[in-house]
């Protein structure tokens, strides 16, 4: 029987040819699985404005924005809102975005206000090397490795072809300080080496700017705190669904993990960015006032100068 990397099939689910992100059907709001902070507040666009406007002196006159992983453009066009009509004159706002479906929202919400990329390299290619980057909710949804705690090594999650878990001796192991931890026996964690990948080839382009990072996570010691078997959930219909059940129907719907943003912090510093202390939500929008989500979500700012 055929066994596949767990990752490999998270790929599959939410980004192959009929993958949850890439089909064209409704996925946010009330219709979809699941609901991001800027469709319930305008206060994250409000704080995100606000910051966008603290960072103007280090550009020239225009200010490049890009936006990773942008949903129906609900932040971006709020964000927009939000900059007085000199400052908007002078913004230059890019949406990075894979799903067709997804971009034509987007376009039907901003219209002529941005310009598309399917890639960052492709978004810092058009404004230069030098821009602000923002995302919500964006590495939430990259492919993870699960391993598991046995005796005095890890192993590592497969699904056969009926969608069962299989264990595997792991070797190498990726690159993550989740490693380095006295975890108990069993205990599952979440390795996203694709985000690792990804700052590699794509973040490492940006040579001067910064990076806003807003996810649901923390550090290895919040994320897995009386959680043994790990952050990975699937969200259908705004239903949570945990292993085994977050397998099933792939393509159908979302699956997500917390992110360690230790790992973020300690991959971004390999390529020279220095990490500003984590934010919660609530320090970062006060104003929001969406409770628990408040304190689950946090904010990573990331900054490189020239090189």
């Amino acid at each position: 029987m055929s066994q596949e990397r767990f990752d490999h099939f998270m790929t599959r689910a939410l980004y192959g040819p009929s993958g949850y992100y890439t089909s064209p059907r409704p996925i946010l709001g009330a219709r979809g699985d699941f609901t991001t902070t800027p469709k319930l507040t305008k206060e994250l666009a409000r704080s995100i404005a606000k910051w966008i406007t603290t960072q103007w002196s280090y550009f020239d006159s225009a200010l490049p924005i890009i936006e990773l992983g942008p949903g129906d453009g609900t932040l971006a066009a709020d964000i927009r809102e939000e900059l007085s009509f000199f400052q908007r004159r002078k913004l230059r706002y890019h949406l990075v975005e894979i799903s067709p479906h997804l971009r034509g929202r987007q376009q039907e919400r901003i219209g002529s206000k941005a310009q598309w990329h399917a890639t960052l390299t492709e978004a810092l290619y058009s404004t230069g090397p030098a821009a602000l980057i923002i995302s919500n909710e964006f590495f939430d949804a990259f492919p993870i490795r699960i391993f598991r705690k046995i005796s005095s090594s890890f192993e590592e999650l497969f699904l056969d072809s009926s969608l069962n878990e299989t264990w595997h001796e792991a070797h190498p192991l990726p690159q993550s300080n989740l490693f380095d931890h006295d975890w108990n026996e069993g205990q599952r964690i979440e390795i996203a080496e694709s985000i690792h990948q990804w700052m590699k080839d794509e973040l490492s382009a940006l040579k001067r700017g910064k990076i806003l990072t807003i996810d649901y996570g923390g550090s290895a010691k919040e994320n897995y705190h009386r959680r043994p078997a790990g952050t990975l959930r699937a969200y259908f219909h705004h239903q949570l669904l945990l292993p085994p059940e977050a397998y099933q129907n792939p393509g159908h719907q979302d699956l997500t993990f917390d992110l360690n943003f230790d790992d973020l912090i300690s991959w971004g510093k390999e390529l020279g960015f220095t990490a500003s202390p984590l934010l919660t939500q609530a320090d970062f929008s006060p104003n929001a006032g969406l409770s628990g989500a408040d304190e689950a979500f946090k904010v990573l700012e990331q900054s490189r100068s020239w090189i």
